[in-house]
């Protein structure tokens, strides 16, 4: 992702902007579909391990859930009173800062430092977003100022929330955001992201307040969804966060998730730009000079192929494993696919992790690019080195293959805790894990392929 703020940095910034266009490639000794078979080869042995070490169903005490929500009032009060401050300070940089993308705070702490950043951070420590979300400060504040001012109820209006919707709110939000990201280039213009953010504020604080906070954040708030989600992929909470109850939507949620990422390496490549063509000869009468209308159309149809083929295979499984259905099976294995979305950050936008993050510590300081020092750090360009095309494609083709493997392993213990008796679960297991090969050899070539050349070498 973040290919808004990449693309003015390739022009401005080369030396810092390798993570989604990188100026040598890393020539690889063999042949790409070498790797590619490898490395499915590996997520498929992974159901063998586990069919022959994981015959028993998981008890129902394993797993270490991590507690996060209960902290000291001190501390509660320090978290709520930074967040929102920093996230009044991203507001106003946006509105009132400088149009340039490179030296306004707004896109490089929303875009690098929030999404990416704290959803790794999550992902390795658990949810700590509760705690530092600035919406849900705001509303616990208004709330508890209502009660005081004399209504009982303070902002809940009490509105039920119909449970046949489920998430799929949040999930046409998770497209929009990515298609504000990817396809829309909002950060671009840090204004156009400031206006979006007081825009979400609006629409979320009406929703808590109409249909209750816990309500809205565990059906409608994206971003709550988003980071609770990679919060079940932290150590110490992974079997019992990766099969927790699913509410209706959230296979859907899980694959946009996956599914979104692929979409932007997908956008950022060569083969885009043939696709886009077939679809102007196809439909010219609707295609736009920038592409948004291709754009969106690929979006939504990449997040389409990868939820009807988990729903084709979960049909497939429901008729292997007599008794259950698809929609059962779907919503049974669908927390085993976050760990892949992990994977997919991780190998996407790592790389740009460790060299755009730093930027945001001298733009602290003159947020608005108005030439400030306001804390001292104006000057503070961290050398964090450079992540060269054959270490980013190490960590990217390690983090897939791991990233599969574990949703393998952990789908098999699902396997094993509904349908029991070992041979069943193996072969309840077999089309997801067919699923997995295959998401694997898409999701290398799709991201990793253009940080390398694969002609082997010449023959001495």
């Amino acid at each position: 992702m973040i290919r808004a703020i990449v693309a003015p940095a390739a022009v401005l910034l080369p030396a810092t902007a390798r993570a989604h266009g990188f100026i040598e490639r890393y020539d690889l000794p063999v042949p790409l579909g070498y790797f590619v078979a490898g490395a499915a080869a590996a997520v498929a042995l992974t159901l063998l391990v586990a069919v022959l070490f994981a015959r028993r169903a998981p008890g129902a005490g394993q797993g270490v859930p991590v507690a996060l929500g209960s902290m000291p009032p001190w501390l509660k009060h320090l978290c709520r009173a930074v967040s929102v401050g920093l996230f009044g300070l991203t507001v106003a940089a946006a509105l009132w800062g400088t149009a340039d993308p490179l030296m306004n705070l707004a896109p490089t702490f929303v875009l690098i430092v929030w999404w990416v950043g704290l959803g790794l951070v999550v992902a390795c420590i658990g949810n700590i977003w509760p705690a530092l979300d600035p919406w849900r400060a705001l509303f616990e504040s208004m709330d508890a100022a209502a009660r005081q001012l004399g209504r009982p109820a303070g902002l809940a209006f009490g509105w039920r929330w119909p449970p046949a919707l489920g998430m799929w709110p949040a999930v046409a939000l998770l497209l929009v955001w990515c298609g504000l990201e990817v396809v829309y280039p909002i950060a671009t213009v840090p204004y156009r992201l400031g206006c979006m953010a007081l825009a979400w504020t609006v629409v979320t604080l009406c929703g808590m307040a109409c249909f209750g906070r816990e309500t809205w954040q565990e059906n409608a708030d994206v971003f709550a969804i988003y980071f609770a989600m990679l919060g079940r992929a932290a150590p110490f909470s992974l079997w019992r966060g990766m099969t927790a109850p699913t509410p209706a939507g959230e296979a859907g949620f899980v694959l946009a998730m996956l599914s979104t990422v692929l979409f932007d390496s997908l956008h950022s490549g060569q083969a885009w730009l043939l696709i886009e063509n077939g679809l102007a000869r196809l439909v010219a009468q609707v295609m736009d000079t920038n592409g948004y209308f291709a754009g969106a159309i690929g979006l939504v149809a990449v997040w389409l192929a990868f939820f009807g083929a988990y729903k084709f295979t979960c049909l497939v499984t429901a008729r292997l494993a007599r008794g259950s259905t698809s929609s059962k099976v779907a919503a049974m294995f669908a927390p085993t696919l976050v760990p892949i979305a992990v994977a997919y950050n991780i190998a996407h936008n790592f790389s740009l992790l460790v060299t755009q993050a730093p930027n945001a510590i001298p733009l602290l300081s003159d947020p608005l690019g108005r030439r400030w020092n306001l804390f001292g750090t104006a000057g503070m360009y961290l050398d964090v080195g450079d992540l060269d095309a054959k270490a980013t494609w190490t960590i990217a083709i390690t983090a897939i293959v791991i990233g599969h493997a574990i949703a393998v392993w952990l789908g098999h213990r699902v396997a094993l805790r509904e349908f029991g008796a070992p041979r069943e679960a193996a072969i309840a297991s077999f089309p997801l894990t067919a699923l997995m090969v295959g998401y694997t050899a898409v999701s290398l070539l799709l991201i990793v392929e253009p940080m390398v050349v694969f002609e082997p070498p010449a023959l001495r």
